[in-house]
């Protein structure tokens, strides 16, 4: 009886071996909380750097965007966070020819073949309670996103001028409750 009953278990068991052997593992990524769900398919490097920046204004001279994650109190040397001092990143991609020539010719020396300027990022710093600004870096690019150009400075505090992209920036600025 007991021959029977191991007779039995085995033959089942050697039964069901080949499905088992067939099925077909799934394998396991590296860390079981990795995974995405989307019907969208991934945005590619451009697309990414376009949602980056949010336009602020177009004037003839150009289109003025900002990074709106940039947006931070400047902090001293010992790590405080001003309550009036904001500092942002801000982009702006020219369009006027004259100057988009004047450009092209003071750089001339560093752009390669078919290269043009094409834009500039300026890291602002804002006294909101003032309205004063000053640019302590200014990075200049060409049409295929090469770096030509670098400043880094200081930066001298100047009066934001109406009606300009400072001007609004100002005011999106000291409307914004990221840091309030």
């Amino acid at each position: 009886m007991v021959y029977r009953f191991f007779t039995v278990v085995l033959l089942s068991c050697s039964l069901m071996l080949p499905a088992y052997a067939a099925e077909k593992q799934e394998e396991i990524p590296a860390d079981p909380w990795t995974f995405e769900l989307s019907v969208q398919p991934k945005k590619n490097e451009a697309e990414l750097e376009a949602e980056r920046w949010t336009t602020l204004m177009s004037s003839e001279t150009g289109n003025y965007l900002f990074e709106y994650d940039s947006i931070k109190p400047v902090e001293d040397a010992a790590g405080n966070k001003s309550k009036n001092e904001r500092q942002v990143l801000m982009r702006t991609v020219f369009k006027d020819t004259k100057g988009l020539e004047q450009l092209n010719k003071n750089y001339a020396a560093k752009l390669e073949t078919d290269e043009k300027v094409a834009y500039c990022d300026m890291l602002l710093v804002f006294d909101l309670r003032r309205q004063f600004y000053k640019t302590v870096q200014t990075q200049v690019y060409t049409n295929g996103g090469r770096l030509v150009d670098e400043r880094n400075s200081q930066g001298a505090w100047k009066r934001v001028p109406g009606q300009s992209f400072a001007d609004t920036l100002m005011k999106f600025l000291l409307n914004d409750n990221k840091y309030k």
